[in-house]
């Protein structure tokens, strides 16, 4: 129902933003040795800046710009590319599933109005589906709670739904087709003043056979239109990884200092552990000091700790960098794919889930703007990973020996304009020529010749 899907993303949004829970019970006057190292978020930040950490961009069909292209490069500019795209990341690697809204000419750039694109929040939103097809949506429910200008809690809902065409059989009698033309919108208010009633708002009819929404999955569930959380499989791990740090912290603080204790003398009116106290016991006839300390530095504990860690990213297929933070300096961009292999695969899944919404929403836009195409173009994804420079250019130097490459695209694997580079290699050129014809004719004429400027190659 849609209470309990509201408490299921209440617990991952409380486990992202560390609310977790308290391992540990603590007893009125005594320290709080309850800690809790968030390796939840970490996984969500990693998975997000893994798949959106560089700029994406899209290619459109024909060959330079179109208008087609020039507007999609307008649209995501407009609706500020990269911080859409990491809030839509975040949501879908915290909740599951991702949701934007199209909002017609709802925001000005270059001096139009154009589309913006919202990021909903995926716990406002449920979706209703055929029976037997759950990735046909036939209704998206929006609800959330805000506060009026009196400061009076309302609850709004706005449902889209489906409306389907209607054919007119030889006999006169009407049948749906089965075929979406057009979605109606109906807006919905309650609060105290409506004693919790809803009252219809508005109603419209959104006159497209594509819905104004756009859902899509984070990671494949296949037996639902919803999708997965990077972070559901990790929950009970990272309870485990802060009971188990709690403790070691608990133990450090009662046992990490060496105790003086002596015997032979009275307890007086009160006994003390503290790290700069004597803790005095009764019995015995001889008067004696000495210390107690900890046997052990707690070793098995801490590689405890560290192995539920590493299982927690295992989980949630997240690289975890300190089990190879000795190896790191020597690691090829080889090494370094294979250390990411299950990361990069998981990415692959997400980029696909992602790009087929990116480019359907680019589809959407282009037809509410009247242009044509058909596909959203493709996203072009940059290498998620940092490379070694020294081999790559060593790749493409062999690569271009063996005639298997071109300059122009050598030169675009390095990061150049091969245009902008021509230009600028042809200058140089006319430069040293200039440079070289006055010192002939300074030659032949028998004039000193001007000195070369700094830099200059000199032709002889």
């Amino acid at each position: 129902s849609w209470r309990e899907r509201l408490r299921e993303l209440g617990s991952l949004q409380q486990y992202a933003r560390g609310q977790q829970p308290r391992q540990l019970r603590v007893k009125p006057g005594q320290a709080d040795d309850n800690l809790i190292l968030n390796f939840v978020r970490l996984v969500i930040d990693r998975s997000v800046s893994l798949l959106f950490g560089k700029p994406i961009r899209f290619d459109l069909p024909g060959d330079g710009p179109t208008a087609e292209s020039e507007y999609v490069d307008q649209l995501w500019r407009a609706n500020r590319q990269g911080s859409l795209l990491h809030r839509l990341g975040m949501l879908g690697a915290t909740y599951g599933t991702f949701y934007v809204k199209i909002l017609p000419e709802a925001i000005e750039h270059g001096g139009g109005l154009w589309p913006r694109l919202v990021a909903l929040h995926p716990a406002w939103v449920t979706m209703d589906t055929e029976p037997g097809d759950y990735e046909t949506v036939t209704r998206y429910t929006i609800r959330y709670n805000y506060r009026n200008a009196g400061g009076q809690e309302v609850a709004f809902r706005e449902t889209i739904e489906r409306v389907l065409g209607v054919a007119t059989a030889a006999s006169g009698e009407s049948y749906p087709t089965g075929q979406t033309v057009a979605w109606e919108i109906v807006d919905y208010e309650a609060s105290s003043a409506t004693q919790g009633r809803w009252g219809e708002q508005g109603r419209g009819t959104w006159a497209y056979p594509f819905a104004p929404s756009v859902h899509g999955q984070n990671l494949p569930d296949p037996e639902s239109c919803y999708g997965i959380s990077d972070i559901a499989d990790v929950l009970a791990p990272q309870d485990r990884v802060n009971f188990v740090t709690s403790n070691i912290s608990k133990i450090i603080r009662y046992h990490a200092h060496p105790k003086t204790w002596g015997t032979g003398a009275n307890l007086g009116p009160n006994a003390s552990w503290g790290p700069d106290e004597i803790v005095f016991l009764n019995g015995g006839n001889e008067a004696k000091l000495a210390n107690l300390e900890m046997q052990t530095d707690l070793g098995s504990s801490r590689a405890f700790a560290l192995d539920l860690r590493q299982a927690l990213f295992d989980l949630s297929r997240t690289v975890d960098l300190t089990s190879v933070s000795d190896k790191i300096g020597s690691l090829t961009n080889f090494g370094l794919r294979v250390l990411f292999m299950d990361a990069l695969n998981k990415n692959n899944t997400k980029r696909l889930l992602y790009g087929d919404a990116l480019t359907e929403l680019n589809r959407r836009a282009l037809a509410l703007a009247n242009l044509n195409d058909d596909t959203g173009g493709e996203i072009v994804w940059p290498d998620p990973l940092p490379v070694n420079e020294a081999e790559k250019t060593q790749a493409l130097t062999a690569d271009l020996g063996a005639g298997i490459v071109s300059k122009p695209t050598a030169s675009e694997a390095r990061g150049y304009d091969w245009e902008t580079a021509q230009e600028r290699m042809a200058g140089d050129r006319a430069d040293a020529d200039n440079v070289g014809a006055a010192i002939l004719r300074a030659f032949e004429t028998g004039a000193p010749a001007a000195p070369a400027a700094p830099g200059a190659r000199v032709n002889g």
